[in-house]
């Protein structure tokens, strides 16, 4: 009789076994959670790294994108690896993602199955159904991110694709002074420009994130990191995309930093911080003065005056994109169809459209230069509501949880609006990139979820 319970001889004689046994199972277990933590965070670093590698000939070829196999990168690779070990040790855990987030994948799906579908009514080369059926890798991906947050916290996600976009940038930077032979304002241009230099200036926004949501010295050390590698970049980059995108990032860090001065306790650290930089500064005057100057120089060129003939160019695509979707209403021109539709229409022949590369429409790669525009050419009418209610439900997602941080989070949910919103109106890789399906992840999950009613229900009708 123990606590008024009969245990019985043989169950006495049983537990000494099976307590022997579970530790080994337990012991397990955490061998494989460090093995899922450590795999995750290896993913978060090679994707945030191949963002901002330089693009150039004359690069080791680990400074450069190694693709697996054709079109699969090396965090590709690993993602499928890692899904497969999912599904055998622990797809319970990551299926009890929150609702919202599940709408939101099935968002990310259907940009597959539009993929899909547009590529068998036209016709188009096994490629094009391999390039849609990465859409569903990206599902998995924004799905694994959920979990990722759920289960290490939020600052895990930011952390380690921070690092990755902080190292690769230190890399570009290195061998932007080392081999770059074209300058300006007596400084080199950023190798690859607008393509790293644009996740350079997200970089500078999702650092000032990581630093809001701070939960150790390393998270501060890596936001403070990545926001002066990617504002210095970002102003030698000759990328106006990269430049407005980091200047967004900037207000955000000033609305975080003026939080934290409200912190007694803190004050006297940014008081030590600004005197450590006024002298680092003084020290090092000549080369200030330098790069203040050359990156006036950078600003000037791409703001002063207005490129009449690219806004021209940009105006054209709209005209030309809205001929292809009244033509093909329902399943438009697919990913790789849109040079041959394009050159039908009468906007193309315009003296103000830009002229399209035959070779890179041969390869499919011929795009207008806009994500809502090339969705739409390629799968028609639902092609572009898709994606304007994909960036709606994104930045609903990011809003829920970053309203609740005050003005500092007010100033950070602009500043990812304004970032996104112009990456899709001038890139067309803003819903096939992990640069938005990542952050909207970590959001998605920080939102208190509702307590549903349950009825009370009394202890004797329980029985």
């Amino acid at each position: 009789m123990v606590g008024g319970l009969t245990i019985s001889d043989e169950a006495l004689r049983a537990y000494p076994m099976r307590a022997r046994t579970v530790r080994p199972l337990v012991h397990s277990f955490g061998v494989v959670d460090g093995i899922d933590r450590l795999w995750a965070a290896t993913i978060l670093f090679m994707n945030g790294w191949i963002f901002a590698l330089p693009i150039a000939d004359e690069l080791p070829l680990w400074f450069t994108p190694v693709q697996v196999a054709h079109g699969v990168f090396v965090h590709e690779a690993l993602l499928i690896a890692y899904v497969i070990f999912i599904l055998v040790t622990r797809i319970r855990r990551v299926a009890r993602v929150p609702h919202r987030a599940w709408q939101f994948a099935l968002m990310i799906s259907g940009l597959g199955i539009l993929a899909l579908i547009s590529a068998l009514v036209n016709v188009r080369p096994l490629r094009e159904f391999l390039g849609a059926a990465r859409y569903f890798l990206l599902t998995a991906y924004f799905l694994l991110a959920v979990y990722w947050t759920r289960r290490h916290g939020l600052t895990f996600v930011l952390r380690y694709l921070l690092l990755g976009i902080f190292s690769a940038g230190v890399v570009n930077l290195l061998y932007t002074f080392t081999i770059q032979s074209n300058m300006l304002g007596g400084f080199p241009l950023l190798l690859g420009e607008q393509g790293p230099g644009g996740y350079l200036g997200i970089s500078v926004i999702l650092s000032a994130w990581l630093m809001l949501e701070r939960q150790t010295k390393s998270d501060t050390l890596i936001a403070v990191a990545a926001a002066v590698t990617g504002v210095f970049a970002v102003s030698i980059s000759f990328s106006k995309l990269a430049m407005l995108m980091a200047a967004a990032g900037v207000i955000a860090w000033l609305f975080v930093l003026w939080r934290d001065l409200h912190v007694p306790g803190r004050r006297k650290w940014y008081a030590v911080i600004v005197v450590a930089l006024v002298a680092v500064v003084w020290t090092n005057q000549e080369f200030a003065v330098r790069y203040l100057r050359g990156a006036k120089n950078f600003i000037d060129f791409k703001f002063k005056y207005l490129d009449v003939a690219s806004f021209a160019a940009r105006s054209q695509y709209f005209l030309i994109t809205a001929e292809i979707v009244a033509q093909h209403p329902l399943f438009g021109v697919s990913y790789g169809g849109y040079y041959d539709a394009a050159i039908q229409t009468r906007a193309s022949r315009s003296d103000l459209a830009a002229i399209e590369s035959p070779e890179a429409g041969a390869r499919g790669q011929s795009n207008p230069h806009s994500s809502f525009l090339y969705y739409a050419s390629a799968n028609g009418i639902p092609g572009i509501l898709l994606t304007i209610m994909m960036l709606g439900s994104g930045l609903f997602l990011l809003a829920q949880s970053m309203l609740r941080r005050g003005i500092p989070g007010l100033a950070l949910w602009a500043s990812f609006a304004f970032a996104y919103l112009l990456f899709g109106l001038t890139l067309p890789t803003l819903f096939n990139s992990s640069a938005f399906y990542l952050p909207v992840a970590v959001a998605a999950c920080m939102r208190r979820p509702r307590l549903r009613y349950r009825r009370k229900v009394h202890p004797i009708h329980s029985q």
